[in-house]
């Protein structure tokens, strides 16, 4: 068995971390790395391993620094399940959509900066005696529809003629729809086959409405190898959300690999 970290190693966002037996390939998240536009892009479109050869997901919750590649996974090739508790599922039903949303924004916004400062360009260029002068105020207005709106038909259409290179969304509404049918959620404390000799139990890890510390139960060789990871954990005390559990099934106790969290 070999566990390796993909992301949220020596930094924060991008969860990701892919155990492989000689039968299997379970990664645990699939998380977006967020922070600087251009590095974050950069990390979130390559992905590190083919999603179609992966036997399945475990998700420990619904925060999109964990969750939010799974549509980049599934447009891919992926064919498997993506394993989380039942909450999990109800808050990705709202948050994968809104990721999505948000990412063709900001893909929309940047072509209508690319464009905006190719017609600048454009508007001063020197030109010939008696050709035309475009009214760059005139053009600029096509480009919204109102205040705070964009005219994506005609941007699309301009950078075509003009043959800008447009920005594209890591993924769309339609993607994270697709993803979301992937999606087969248990309740905690449920035994869950996620390969060919490997299951999987949630503990409630008191983070969010949801979340779950995963203990991940793998035969190899004929020795039983248990890896516990933490996903976030929460505080305690809190008046809407559940403690984190701090006692497990006793098959549970005896951990071989601990992957934990240290943010808090």
């Amino acid at each position: 068995m070999h566990v390796t970290f993909y992301g949220a190693v020596r930094e924060v966002t991008g969860s990701m971390h892919l155990i492989t037996t000689e039968r299997d390939r379970v990664l645990l998240d699939c998380g977006l790395f967020q922070g600087r536009r251009r590095e974050a892009a950069e990390k979130n479109r390559v992905l590190p391993f083919d999603p179609g050869l992966l036997t399945n997901v475990v998700l420990s919750h619904a925060h999109t620094d964990h969750s939010g590649r799974i549509p980049v996974v599934t447009k891919n090739g992926f064919a498997g399940r993506i394993v989380c508790t039942r909450a999990t599922k109800s808050a990705c039903d709202y948050l994968l959509p809104d990721s999505a949303s948000i990412q063709q924004s900001d893909a929309d916004y940047l072509n209508y900066k690319t464009l905006r400062t190719a017609l600048s360009r454009n508007s001063t260029a020197p030109r010939r005696k008696g050709e035309a002068v475009p009214d760059l105020g005139e053009i600029k207005k096509l480009l919204k529809k109102g205040r705070h709106e964009l005219n994506i038909e005609t941007i699309s259409d301009l950078m075509a003629k003009l043959r800008l290179e447009a920005v594209k969304p890591l993924y769309t509404p339609p993607d994270a729809a697709k993803a979301l049918t992937y999606f087969d959620p248990y309740p905690y404390r449920q035994k869950v086959d996620i390969g060919t000799q490997m299951s999987c139990t949630f503990y409630d890890a008191g983070h969010i409405l949801g979340s779950a510390i995963s203990m991940v139960t793998a035969s190899v060789n004929g020795r039983a190898l248990k890896i516990c990871f933490s996903g976030d954990i929460g505080r305690f005390d809190k008046p809407i959300l559940n403690d984190p559990e701090l006692v497990f099934a006793e098959a549970d106790r005896d951990v071989d690999l601990l992957i934990m969290e240290s943010t808090y």
